[in-house]
């Protein structure tokens, strides 16, 4: 029995990827045999699966086989998907709204986004059709495709096991803040360099780590957060750390302060888990998938009120006790994710729940 995974590319360092390596391993280990279909080849690590591309895909197929499309909106070529012999499934991860690139990147690129939004749900409601089930990564991505009527619809979180670093320490190892994820504009960057320009009046000798990856298509945006940093004199503070691995992520988050996310939108939002097994503390605006992905755990805030959120971390992070409390309830919700029984819920989908 074959089992392919169809996505764009599969990247080791984003959510999708860590959620298509990791389902590969529990098809794996349910007996299957693993295999990616990718638009654009593979640079990563070594993985036991088998790799195809769209355009010269020729390996045989048969009725038994499993065919998973990891769908983060408009790109791949789905149809190969659809006309392959076997079980469908639609591995949702989210659509990003077109009106986020409205006033941060230039017209002609926002209105691509709008087309690109439409068509991704004139996809998606021709995926619902002939799709024999569909896994979102997040209740709150259920509820973006809940009208679209998917037969067998579950919410499986994303297929990954979290590193938890148990040596705690009682005192923060330095004051810094930090963020991880693509420069673009959903995930409100200039609203983290603004509460930085707040955080950096308490503590003089802070950073601001923004970890993330400049996308070609949106450097107008990047551009504006250049201008962001020099409008509040941070140029010596604020740092744009791009191409940094896996590894190096993690060595970062393990170093700051504390991680604080004030991005809009979300359909799961991995790295915040990240955080929780790093050992600081997580703040993060409760908007998208995050107050479902963090589960009580870390603290949330309903609106972007930069004193109050910067009195509020200095009480936390200043306090031994309360400290330790968050974090600790940080590290039960991430023991929670990695007890998560992958392989039993996958294998009683696929024996009973798609029909």
């Amino acid at each position: 029995m074959n089992v392919f995974q169809h996505l764009d590319e599969l990247k080791d360092s984003d959510g999708v990827g860590n959620d298509a390596i990791g389902l590969s391993e529990v098809f794996i280990s349910l007996g299957y045999k693993s295999h990616f279909i990718t638009r654009i080849e593979r640079k990563g690590k070594p993985l036991s699966s088998q790799f195809h591309l769209v355009n010269s895909f020729d390996y045989p197929t048969s009725p038994e086989d499993i065919h998973i499309l990891h769908y983060g909106g408009a790109g791949y070529p789905y149809h190969l998907f659809q006309n392959l012999p076997g079980k469908k499934i639609l591995r949702f991860h989210n659509i990003t709204p077109a009106i986020y690139y409205k006033d941060t990147t230039t017209p002609d690129i926002f209105s691509a986004m709008e087309k690109f939004e439409s068509l991704s749900y004139l996809e998606i409601a021709s995926l619902s059709i002939f799709c024999d089930s569909i896994w979102c990564d997040s209740e709150f991505n259920f509820q973006t495709i809940a009208g679209y009527q998917f037969k067998n619809p579950y919410v499986i979180p994303i297929c990954k096991i979290y590193d938890i670093h148990s040596k705690f320490e009682s005192q923060s190892r330095n004051l810094s803040l930090v963020f991880v994820g693509r420069y673009s504009p959903q995930k409100k960057w200039e609203n983290f360099i603004e509460l930085f320009s707040h955080w950096v009046k308490e503590y003089p000798e802070a950073k601001c780590l923004c970890i993330g990856s400049v996308i070609g298509a949106f450097d107008g945006y990047f551009n504006k957060l250049i201008d962001v940093v020099r409008k509040f004199d941070l140029e010596d503070k604020v740092q744009f750390l791009t191409g940094k691995s896996d590894v190096e992520v993690l060595s970062l988050l393990k170093e700051s302060g504390a991680f604080v996310s004030m991005s809009e939108h979300e359909g799961f939002c991995l790295p915040i888990l990240e955080a929780f097994g790093s050992g600081i503390p997580v703040f993060a605006f409760a908007k998208g998938a995050i107050p479902g992905t963090m589960k009580e755990a870390g603290i949330l805030f309903d609106a972007k009120d930069f004193p109050k959120i910067t009195k509020q971390m200095k009480e936390i992070l200043s306090d031994k006790e309360k400290r330790a409390s968050l974090i600790s309830q940080q590290f039960q919700v991430l023991e929670s994710y990695n007890q998560f029984p992958f392989s039993e819920v996958v294998s009683g989908i696929l024996s009973t729940g798609i029909q």
